[in-house]
């Protein structure tokens, strides 16, 4: 343990709430139910403030001042060990990274490494930072953080990926030349308007104008498309409300992916939840100038006796999908439903249907599957989904089905995965023989969490350099 200048155990009293983030406590529950195998003496907290539903009436700027002028203010002699802190601040609603939030508190606390859930950053600590950069407020404290305390280390945990097509680059731009006028118009806009995701550029503007043709006939027809429903009496959206609403997906991602560009250079490295999303930011820098750190992939690791034990149990034979419905997620559905038809099985076993967000987050008891479905949200997605196959199976306990085998991450060979209608005849004698079910289970998640296991602890190992270096500067 190094003694070193710090702060008091309540110097969480400068930061400013979400008052959304009142769910956390939830969430911390939900943690605190994966955490059997966690050492003795590990610690899970969560840091908050008496001010906490205060609402930010202030300018932006007037609250990172008066943030750190309580932080510096705060400063006292003391001696704590380096943790890590999972710093929750930047995301209105915590129910989004609930997967993660278990995911690496779990995974940390059984190497021994004491986890705090925050909404404020620590100087004291590693910071783990969740991308989400599109909060203007929290976005200007990450700034006042890093000015105040050079040495506090963050480190970004990725979740998204980068796309270079049709010209342009955003977060998951799988859509074709309309997506990318979109992306472009948007990306010169959000620049004028928000002073914390990069200036404008002339290769912006140029991108800009060549998209102009494309962008003015889809606002035009959906202009005239208005224009026809008002003559003829029908109430409706304008034709550029209908633009905007119809777009609202890529112009949330590409604030996030402006976010995250502009902040990549006040991390110390980053962490990625999926092997195909550093390729896209291996030139970016970080907060040292120099070429961006990326400590490894974070994968999580089950606990085979739970789930087998919990397997399936209490759940009713039909296929649930989460998330969101995409055209192709529901081309899937119907095609199942079909299939359970032909076979005759449709009065056994249930329809394949979706279960609304809303719903599973309103905590009333809601019947669950025991199978989930996780296609990709477009025919040519090309990344597989590691994460919704963790929380299938520790989480909700149903067995999850894939539509298409990545080979991108070992957890896609704990699933099942459909090839031909037969297919759904293993899965109704699955269902009524454990025996069978556990035969198929038991030796994939054996072999998944050996590999895995050792690329975490290589992960760790880089992790544990990065904390040292925070004691020595310490």
């Amino acid at each position: 343990m190094t003694k070193r200048s710090g702060l008091k155990q309540n110097w969480t009293e400068a930061s400013y709430l979400d008052p959304s983030l009142a769910q956390l406590p939830r969430i911390l529950q939900t943690l605190a139910t994966h955490m059997r195998k966690v050492p003795k003496g590990s610690i899970i907290r969560y840091q908050s403030n008496a001010r906490g539903d205060q609402p930010r009436h202030d300018k932006s700027k007037k609250l990172v001042d008066r943030d750190v002028a309580a932080i510096t203010q705060e400063k006292t002699d003391m001696a704590m060990e380096t943790n890590l802190n999972l710093y929750v601040g930047n995301h209105g609603k915590p129910d989004g990274i609930e997967d993660y939030l278990v995911l690496i508190t779990k995974l940390m606390e059984q190497r021994g490494i004491r986890v705090t859930v925050s909404s404020a950053l620590d100087p004291l600590a590693v910071n783990l930072v969740i991308d989400e950069f599109t909060n203007y407020v929290e976005n200007h404290r990450m700034v006042a953080f890093k000015k105040a305390y050079p040495h506090g280390k963050i480190i970004f945990i990725l979740t998204e990926f980068v796309v270079r097509k049709w010209g342009v680059e955003s977060f998951n731009h799988f859509g074709g030349p309309a997506e990318a006028a979109v992306i472009a118009l948007f990306d010169v806009y959000l620049r004028t308007v928000r002073d914390d995701f990069g200036p404008i550029g002339l290769h912006h503007v140029l991108k800009l104008l060549c998209y102009s043709p494309l962008l003015g006939l889809h606002i035009l027809l959906d202009t005239l498309h208005w224009g026809v429903k008002k003559l003829a009496g029908r109430r409706t959206p304008h034709g550029m409300t209908t633009f905007l609403n119809r777009n609202q997906r890529t112009v949330y991602f590409h604030m996030r992916y402006l976010g995250l560009k502009a902040f990549l250079r006040y991390a110390d490295a980053i962490i990625t939840s999926h092997e195909g999303i550093v390729g896209g930011l291996s030139p970016e820098l970080g907060f040292d100038g120099k070429a961006l750190l990326c400590l490894g992939v974070l994968y999580p690791e089950l606990e085979e006796r739970d789930v087998i034990d919990n397997l399936m149990v209490g759940k009713k034979l039909f296929i649930e999908i989460t998330g969101s419905v995409t055209r192709y997620r529901q081309w899937w559905i119907d095609r199942l439903n079909r299939q359970l038809t032909s076979l005759g099985l449709h009065n056994v076993f249930g329809s394949c249907l979706s279960l609304p967000f809303a719903a599973l987050a309103s905590g009333k008891p809601i019947q669950r599957g025991a199978y989930s479905l996780h296609p990709p949200q477009t025919r040519t997605w090309p990344y597989s989904s590691p994460t919704r196959i963790f929380r299938a199976l520790s989480v909700d306990y149903n067995l999850p089905i894939l539509t298409r085998h990545y080979r991108q991450n070992p957890i896609e060979d704990v699933c099942f995965v459909l090839e031909n209608k037969m297919s759904i005849v293993e899965l109704y004698e699955m269902y009524a023989d454990r025996t069978r079910l556990r035969q198929f289970v038991e030796p994939r998640m054996k072999s998944y969490n050996e590999r895995v296991t050792v690329r975490n602890n290589a992960l760790i190992e880089q992790l544990h350099r990065v904390m040292n270096s925070l004691e020595q500067v310490g």
